[in-house]
């Protein structure tokens, strides 16, 4: 069974969770199992058997889980999830976390000298606005992480469909890449970009 981005012809696919990819997330689903969570009624039929190995549905592609890879001289770094792989908690999906130290530790993950970002979230004040909720959503801790230690060209994400689109800080360019609209219709068309090529490749 092919997942996801196994089928796209491109010569190097790099992939990251987001919050409904609940697999993906072990302790998420180990919870989830011994609750039989409400908005999942069928969870109380699997045994982490079934999601143990997940990650290995996924074909011709890197999968980015709190980790980096190197493609063609770019050095990507990838966490899952709706802001961030480990996002802010938003209405308990996967890989949350709450705001503050839990989500700063994650964060400190994310080594210096990264060309490119990818979480599934955004940082705070870029491409976060969420208009039915009148609040910005985005992540404080990855903003700090972002513009004063990592400092990445491309910080991409797609968690908050409502701010699709492309903004900069003068220095790393933030793409809201999402896929889907506000009514998750996957409609959005995809944004394709340019990066000079690294100097040391």
């Amino acid at each position: 069974m092919k997942y996801g981005s196994g089928g796209l012809p491109y010569e190097f696919k790099a992939v990251i969770a987001g919050n409904h990819e609940l697999t993906f997330d072990k302790d998420f689903m180990a919870e989830l199992v011994k609750q039989d969570y409400y908005r999942f009624p069928s969870v109380s039929k699997l045994k982490p058997e079934d999601f143990d190995d997940v990650q290995s549905l996924l074909t011709n592609c890197v999968y980015l889980q709190d980790s980096d890879v190197t493609i063609k001289g770019f050095r990507i770094y990838g966490a899952p999830c709706l802001h961030p792989l480990w996002t802010p908690w938003f209405n308990g999906w996967g890989f949350n976390l709450p705001r503050g130290q839990s989500l700063l530790d994650k964060w400190n993950l994310v080594p210096e000298g990264i060309d490119i970002l990818m979480t599934h979230g955004p940082p705070l004040g870029f491409r976060d606005w969420v208009p039915k909720e009148l609040q910005r959503v985005g992540c404080v801790e990855l903003l700090n992480t972002v513009q004063k230690r990592v400092r990445p060209k491309l910080h991409a994400f797609g968690g908050i469909h409502e701010g699709y689109g492309i903004m900069t800080d003068g220095y790393t360019t933030f793409i809201n890449a999402s896929t889907c609209t506000v009514s998750f219709q996957p409609t959005n068309p995809p944004i394709v970009f340019d990066l000079p090529t690294p100097s040391s490749s």
